[in-house]
């Protein structure tokens, strides 16, 4: 009996922790940083742009989904303005390392394929938005030709794995 006291102790003790490590990362945020996942992203909330080359000068963006477990999961991803739209760009490697198709074998892309609500940080400025998939062919080529040409240095915009890259527009929410 003295034992089950102790084990029931130790797990709210963790418990306790846990809620409360939480509490503390869903005010003070957890950038994703380089290929570490994080969790809430914080920032300066912006607007939506109805214009987003601004963009252009960043390298990659953070993104900010909601899986199925209720806290939020983030990522560094790259991306692509075309015309002021902005596009997500999701690559599945070569077709002998595919771990899946959109929205499977990634965390964040299998939240955004059941939710997708996404908050976006670009430096400190954050937004808020829905990620659509890019179904449309014309769309899609005229968005991977722009990628190719921006990203001549990605080995995944070589037209030989089209089919395991995959591009999601970015609309307000």
């Amino acid at each position: 009996m003295c034992a089950v006291k102790i084990l029931l102790k130790v797990l709210g003790a963790i418990v306790v922790c846990v809620v409360l490590a939480l509490v503390i990362l869903s005010i003070t945020g957890l950038d994703a940083h380089q290929r570490r996942p994080g969790l809430w992203l914080r920032g300066d909330v912006q607007s939506f742009p109805a214009d987003w080359t601004f963009a252009d000068k960043y390298r990659t963006i953070m993104i900010e989904t909601h899986p199925w477990y209720l806290i939020p999961h983030s990522v560094n991803i790259s991306f692509v303005t075309v015309q002021g739209k902005l596009y997500l760009h999701v690559d599945y490697g070569p077709p002998l390392y595919r771990p899946g198709t959109f929205p499977s074998g990634k965390s964040w892309t299998a939240a955004v394929g059941r939710d997708p609500r996404v908050r976006l940080k670009l430096g400190n400025q954050v937004f808020d938005g829905k990620a659509f998939l890019v179904t449309d062919k014309a769309e899609y080529d005229s968005v991977f030709d722009v990628y190719r040409q921006k990203r001549p240095y990605d080995p995944y915009n070589d037209p030989r794995y089209r089919d395991g890259v995959y591009f999601l527009h970015v609309l307000p929410d």
